[in-house]
């Protein structure tokens, strides 16, 4: 399934100003369509809960599923956005001994993330 395979469908998503309707938005232009959104909460539990009532399409992050009830929605992986996390220390800080322990859990935790398989 691509971004295009859903053109024409209504569409359920975060209000405008969120990073994540951003990024819906930029993904159907991209796949040469504009969606229409007849839904929007920035809440993703009631996201997938008017999906699941067949209020429309959602595209979701992986991470933002977790802790939602997905019975009664078909979630299938989409190619396209992904998400970039960055952190920002202080220079000459990197090496702390409190802040190496914790880059390197966000660095481990990413990787396991990255290849864990979609839901």
């Amino acid at each position: 399934m691509t971004v295009a395979d859903l053109s024409g469908e209504t569409w359920i998503g975060p209000y405008p100003g969120n990073p994540c309707h951003d990024v819906i938005a930029l993904a159907c232009e991209h796949a040469g369509f504009t969606p229409e959104f007849a839904h929007s909460s920035d809440d993703f539990s009631a996201v997938v809960a008017l999906a699941a009532a067949g209020a429309g399409v959602a595209m979701v992050p992986r991470l933002a599923l977790r802790g939602t009830d997905p019975s009664g929605v078909v979630i299938r992986p989409v190619p396209g956005p992904e998400r970039r996390v960055f952190t920002a220390v202080r220079r000459g800080t990197e090496r702390h001994p409190l802040l190496t322990p914790l880059l390197n859990a966000l660095q481990d935790t990413a990787t396991t993330l990255r290849r864990a398989p979609s839901l």
